[in-house]
């Protein structure tokens, strides 16, 4: 026999605590008594109560405790098969890693807000398969497709504007790079592309229209502000300056609402900014729960059969009589009609 919840079989020691308080009974009765009457009158004094009947009523709900734990403690056996079937859908969360993602404009930074805001939407997933693209001039998979949303989170913390050793911003090669993620059969796909949208390379309109025509709808969170910020930039010493131009001056970079825009448009999808409360996150997670999910797989389990309800009904079933059950005597004098 195997146990669900071992752990409640310990309250079967309170049982012989109640049958140690039993057999006391007897005693403190006999000793309540001595301090009014003599030993003699006990069996006057108990005449009105039934001790059979009392000590039933007594082990009737003790057995009705003891099989409460044990249906507690979920007793199994036997085995059986169930089949466990996975629903989902294919999400693959393309983040920005440029240099232009280290501006404080959005504290503490676009970078960090942005891993905060895709950690958040992880822990919404339920059953769905998830993949990390990060991007910068050039995209590489961070992470796979996986339901381990552990190992996703992981290798979300792990990234940094060091992370792609090619500068610049290729929003074109990181959709192109999600696109190659997904399996040919996934009836429905989803992106999730968070970046400031200053796209460098590419025609972005044109690959988010072919990724549309494969029902693929991508949303765009914008993170950082129209106003800008220049970028840090650590030189060899670790000293920290701002970048420079060309020309010497300071590179201001500002987040590119309508370039994101367009892209969720061009694919059903919408665009957001990201916010410090996280309402975009559960408004993406609120537009896709409509979507059909993807059937991954079919495996059967073998396990053991639960059998708790058998002890749980005697259970109750003891209970029961034990709560109709007196321990009085009607020692009323009888009536006779006359």
């Amino acid at each position: 026999m195997h146990w669900g919840n071992p752990y409640f079989l310990l309250l079967l020691l309170l049982i012989p605590v109640g049958l140690f308080y039993l057999s006391q009974d007897k005693r403190k009765r006999a000793s309540r008594m001595e301090k009014f009457a003599e030993n003699r009158f006990l069996p006057f004094y108990l005449q009105p109560l039934s001790i059979f009947h009392w000590y039933l009523k007594a082990a009737l709900l003790l057995g009705a405790f003891f099989f409460l734990v044990l249906a507690l403690a979920r007793p199994q056996w036997d085995r059986e098969m169930q089949m466990m079937q996975r629903n989902g859908l294919d999400i693959v969360v393309c983040i920005d890693v440029s240099k232009s993602m280290d501006a404080t404009d959005i504290q503490p930074s676009r970078l960090e807000r942005a891993k905060d805001q895709i950690s958040l939407f992880i822990d919404q997933l339920r059953g769905d398969r998830i993949a990390i693209v990060a991007f910068a001039g050039t995209a590489f998979v961070q992470c796979p497709l996986t339901d381990d949303y552990g190992a996703a989170k992981l290798f979300l913390g792990n990234l940094n504007t060091d992370s792609v050793p090619i500068f610049g911003t290729d929003i074109t090669a990181a959709l192109s790079k999600a696109e190659s993620v997904f399996p040919e059969n996934t009836k429905n796909r989803v992106v999730v592309l968070i970046s400031d949208g200053e796209n460098l390379e590419g025609n972005v309109i044109a690959q988010a229209r072919k990724m549309s025509n494969k029902k693929i709808t991508v949303y765009t969170l914008g993170v950082g502000s129209s106003g800008g910020s220049s970028i840090p930039i650590k030189d060899e010493n670790g000293n920290v300056h701002n970048a420079l131009d060309e020309s010497g001056n300071f590179v201001v970079s500002k987040l590119d609402s309508r370039t994101l825009n367009e892209i969720s448009s061009a694919t059903g999808g919408r665009f957001y900014l990201v916010t410090p409360q996280q309402s975009e996150i559960y408004a993406i997670m609120k537009s896709i729960e409509g979507f059909e999910k993807n059937k991954y797989s079919s495996k059967y389990y073998d396990r053991y059969k639960e059998q708790y309800t058998w002890f749980a009904g005697f259970s109750l079933f003891l209970f029961l009589i034990a709560s109709v059950l007196t321990f009085k005597r009607n020692t009323e004098p009888k009536r006779f009609l006359s």
